[in-house]
């Protein structure tokens, strides 16, 4: 897999935390930079069913040049290969790996984050959500980027057709392969680690830097996330985006839209890091 160019680029094998083999993990630290850094566990998007750390070298090095950090991106288990909670499982381990070896890899212990986009920012939340009911780790912000919280259709937005990137068809079969494993079993009561909008306590939580575009049928759920998050009494910078639809940093980059949440995420990013992480 290609490396990111300037940036120290490692890899790992995570042992999962059931003996069922390792995870295969890619470590990308700023050129030259004086730890120990924040270190930003960051999972990667496409719909739980696909998708690869590497994609987002470009989001990698946004966040690496707005302020000096440590990006651990786990290859997890994507849905195909098997239902929840696998990969939720591979991601936990992962964040449980970074808390364990931060000094080792420049990292500070005491400055985690947890990050993705699309299905990966559902999986950040996800996490957070484990990691305050086990205390395992004091996550020091979350950055969930237009997140996939809610398997329920009822709830995602209606759109266009010429404006969905991002289709009814695809969330259904998206939520389906995560959550056939439990369907199956005929269980009713999906937990909320793999669906944060049915989690009926959201208190306690670190702080959340999020956005969704207009464009997107994710909003209205993203939307009424980040609110609840909010409303339970945590620290939450929340944006819509007006014309932006999903993914729309990956099709097209350099459209002014783009442009614009970029620029809001890294300076919002590096304020969240100066305010939970102290300046680096």
């Amino acid at each position: 897999m290609r490396d990111l160019e300037g940036a120290v680029n490692e890899r790992v094998a995570i042992p999962r935390r059931d003996g069922n083999g390792t995870i295969r993990t890619r470590i990308y630290k700023p050129a030259n930079a004086k730890g120990p850094l924040p270190v930003v566990v960051y999972f990667h998007g496409g719909g739980f069913a696909t998708g690869w750390p590497e994609r987002h070298h470009a989001i990698y090095e946004r966040l690496m040049k707005t302020r000096p950090c440590i990006i651990v991106a786990p290859v997890f288990r994507s849905s195909l290969e098997a239902p929840y909670p696998a990969g939720h499982d591979d991601c936990y381990d992962a964040l449980l790996w970074a808390r364990d070896n931060a000094e080792s890899i420049g990292g500070n212990s005491q400055s985690i984050i947890v990050a993705g986009n699309s299905s990966g920012g559902g999986i950040a939340l996800s996490t957070a959500l484990r990691a305050r009911d086990t205390e395992d780790v004091n996550i020091a912000f979350q950055m969930p980027l237009y997140p996939m919280v809610d398997d329920r259709s009822k709830n995602w937005s209606a759109l266009p057709k010429d404006k969905i990137t991002w289709t009814k068809e695809h969330g259904v079969m998206a939520w389906h392969l995560l959550l056939r494993g439990l369907r199956a079993e005929k269980r009713y009561d999906i937990p909320a680690y793999a669906v944060p909008a049915l989690a009926t306590d959201l208190s306690k939580l670190p702080p959340m830097l999020s956005y969704v575009g207009a464009d997107d049928i994710l909003m209205n759920e993203v939307k009424d996330i980040a609110e609840r998050v909010e409303a339970a009494g945590n620290d939450v910078t929340f944006r819509v985006f007006d014309g932006l639809f999903h993914a729309m940093e990956d099709n097209v980059p350099d459209a002014q839209t783009t442009v614009d949440v970029h620029n809001w995420v890294e300076r919002e990013f590096g304020r969240m890091i100066d305010q939970h992480c102290g300046a680096t």
